[in-house]
């Protein structure tokens, strides 16, 4: 019999990063489906309803022996808000693709990097990734400058990587080796 992984809530200095709960929907709504959010990303969210599915589908893995996707809710310490997301995908062995993602309101101070730190350290202290990356669409620099911050390295350029179902779209791809994240300092 498989074990079912499961991810602990990792404390940052602002946030707290979290399992997704069910109670996330309403929070998520008021930043996933914001303008400035979506223009970066593939995946959007254009109703409530939709983001709802999204948060029962991302609760009901939780129990999946054979969950290889991790969503997890960034809250804000001093409200108890979901105010970003984050994820966690197991692809080849060793290997974690990681993501983020922030409300509007909160950007330039920081929470985004704290997200980005939070998750490679559940990528590499916990699911035992030899590797994590991620990718960042193209005009995407806050997110690249992001990735550089945490340590990740830029890797690749693919002009036409498939972002989503059906689409395809320059992204560019960043890397950290397990021993570079354990050799950097926290």
């Amino acid at each position: 019999m498989r074990t079912i992984i499961s991810l602990p809530a990792v404390e940052t200095p602002s946030l707290m990063l979290r399992e997704i709960e069910a109670r996330d929907a309403a929070a998520f709504c008021n930043f996933m489906m914001q303008e400035d959010y979506q223009r970066f990303i593939a995946i959007r969210f254009n109703r409530p309803g939709d983001i709802a599915a999204f948060v029962g589908r991302a609760v009901s893995r939780q129990t999946d022996e054979r969950r290889g996707v991790f969503h997890l809710a960034a809250e804000e310490k001093p409200t108890g808000e979901a105010i970003g997301d984050g994820f966690l995908i197991i692809g080849r062995p060793g290997s974690v693709e990681v993501g983020w993602g922030l409300h509007p309101a909160m950007w330039q101070m920081g929470l985004g990097t704290e997200i980005g730190r939070a998750l490679l350290g559940l990528a590499f202290e916990r699911l035992g990734a030899r590797q994590a990356w991620c990718k960042v669409m193209s005009g995407n620099t806050a997110s690249a400058r992001l990735a550089q911050r945490i340590g990740m390295m830029h890797a690749a350029t693919h002009p036409e990587y498939p972002v989503a179902a059906g689409q395809h779209g320059k992204v560019d791809v960043f890397a950290i080796t397990a021993e570079a994240y354990f050799e950097s300092g926290y």
